[in-house]
């Protein structure tokens, strides 16, 4: 197995992945900063890692895609004037895609990265329009440009939570800490504002715990490929 370095958005995404790989294995929760992101991509390359793995939840752009399915990113992309495109290890991607046949749906597409949550169904609609990615993340970015400053290999695993047609509450926002901890009472608080809110976010959370199982399932059958 190559000494990976892992990367997710939330520690309850390293909760439901960590089980699965070698205590080799590095992990970090970047908290939706791609900056973040890359610094912990840079220091899992020092330290020895012979992989990076941008992996964890995203929103799912495509209208195709439903929660709990896997993308396998192609390539990696940022839009605006400016853009940036990455592609992943083509051998890895491949070989991932077919361990989990049987397991979770899989596609393999591009990625797109942004800075900024991505929350409205609208501001969706555009962003797949503007890029064709099918999902969105705020980490994968910056691991694929730590990946291409160190010359190590890098692949994202991303599994749908929020689906294309929903928005995501604005009281669900509050919830993620910079260090990639869940804040509930943030929640709550801002929940107590925003009471209409209410039935969006039972079905954000119903979404988010059948993704995280998703995500417990990915990890396995990739653990088992990456040996």
């Amino acid at each position: 197995m190559p000494r990976l370095g892992l990367i997710a958005g939330l520690k309850t995404e390293i909760d439901a992945i960590e089980g699965a790989f070698s205590p080799r294995s590095q992990f970090f929760a970047a908290g939706g900063g791609a900056g973040r992101a890359a610094d912990a991509a840079r220091r899992m390359a020092r330290d020895g890692a012979e992989l990076l793995v941008s992996i964890g939840l995203a929103g799912g752009l495509d209208p195709a895609l439903r929660t709990g399915d896997l993308v396998i990113a192609s390539t990696l992309v940022t839009p605006g004037e400016i853009p940036y495109r990455a592609e992943t290890a083509r051998d890895w991607r491949e070989k991932l895609a077919d361990a989990m046949r049987g397991e979770v749906r899989c596609v393999i597409a591009p990625i797109v990265g942004s800075d900024t949550a991505i929350v409205s169904a609208h501001a969706k609609a555009e962003l797949f329009r503007a890029t064709q990615a099918v999902a969105v993340d705020m980490e994968s970015h910056g691991v694929a440009r730590a990946a291409a400053e160190t010359g190590v290999p890098f692949i994202a695993l991303r599994v749908v939570a929020d689906e294309a047609h929903r928005a995501v509450p604005w009281s669900a926002m509050a919830g993620m800490a910079p260090d990639g901890s869940v804040r509930p009472a943030a929640v709550i608080f801002r929940l107590l504002l925003r009471l209409w809110e209410v039935p969006a976010l039972i079905r954000l959370a119903r979404d988010s715990r059948q993704a995280h199982a998703a995500l417990g399932r990915v990890a396995l059958r990739s653990a088992a490929v990456l040996r």
